[in-house]
């Protein structure tokens, strides 16, 4: 095999086994400790993205450059089924997080071509909802790139006008956090933590904790704004039981989560925190500490050679 097609397949491999360990590492920390501590939807992103993002920071910046400078002969070589096999798997968890992004998508798509021509527009609210006429209590922002606010008539009818505002702005701060977009992110992940269960819990509970701030995001402090959010999520929850979701790639009322955003919103408010919280520091401590790895990395070249040479000729 030529020199660029050993080296493409050696970066896939390379990708693929990253994912593996640091999507199992990650895995047992959820269980035995993370999974209990109290997270914001920030920390809950980065936690799910550490897989895919470690496993291309891994790649890139420690296994390129290691095979790049400790192998200076750039010939042809044969390739063992190890090889083959290890980018084969690697390939095919990559495929399957675009296919469930692009099926996240399409659904949303779908979903928002088919409101648009059955909807109306309701001009009481900032910025303007879809009405559509579904027997489901639906409220909801659906797609990623350019999110629209969709609402069942049976809703506006069932909410006062203050409490159809306070939803509405609730939707609204889940449009300027851009969470329909993380979330096609957290789907479309191509590591392996896809596959097991502590994956589909970092989704759930990152989606709690979003429903959580977008409530604290739009209400404030108002305690007559947090009543009136309280109040309509009571109405929509006893409206009906969805019979057709509104997909993966959508921000909804869901009743499971009811009782525990009620809550939330009529209790008594928290003091705010004194400081510079840790979460406006994480970027620049993320970014150093990523630095500070290459550079560690860089006498331990020759090792993730020889790694990469096993990888290469085992079963040649």
């Amino acid at each position: 095999m030529s020199y660029a097609g050993t080296l493409s397949l050696v970066l896939v491999a390379a990708y693929g086994l990253s994912s593996l360990v640091l999507s199992f590492l990650l895995a047992g920390l959820w269980r035995v400790w993370l999974e209990r501590k109290p997270l914001t939807s920030r920390c809950l992103l980065a936690l799910r993205m550490m897989p895919t993002a470690g496993a291309v920071f891994l790649t890139l910046f420690i296994v390129l450059p290691a095979f790049l400078i400790c192998e200076p002969d750039r010939s042809a070589e044969p390739v063992g089924p190890l090889l083959l096999l290890t980018a084969a798997v690697a390939l095919g968890g990559i495929g399957a997080g675009l296919r469930r992004g692009a099926r996240a998508w399409g659904a949303a798509a779908a979903l928002l071509r088919h409101c648009g021509a059955v909807g109306q527009r309701c001009g009481m609210a900032q910025p303007h909802v879809d009405i559509i006429e579904v027997p489901e209590g639906m409220v909801a922002v659906v797609g990623a790139w350019r999110p629209r606010i969709l609402a069942a008539a049976g809703v506006l009818a069932a909410l006062s006008p203050e409490e159809f505002r306070e939803v509405i702005g609730h939707e609204s701060a889940h449009i300027s956090a851009r969470d329909n977009l993380k979330l096609l992110l957290l789907i479309a992940c191509p590591d392996m933590l896809a596959w097991t269960s502590a994956g589909d819990a970092l989704i759930a509970r990152w989606r709690a904790e979003a429903e959580l701030e977008a409530d604290a995001l739009s209400t404030g402090p108002d305690r007559r704004r947090r009543i009136a959010l309280a109040s309509a999520l009571i109405k929509v929850a006893r409206l009906s039981v969805p019979k057709r979701p509104p997909g993966e790639l959508s921000m909804a009322i869901v009743a499971d989560d009811v009782e525990v955003r009620v809550r939330r919103l009529l209790a008594p408010l928290p003091p705010a925190p004194h400081g510079l919280p840790l979460e406006s520091t994480s970027p620049i401590l993320t970014a150093a500490c990523a630095l500070l790895i290459a550079v560690a990395a860089v006498p331990l070249y020759g090792v993730v050679h020889e790694c990469i040479e096993v990888l290469v000729a085992l079963g040649r």
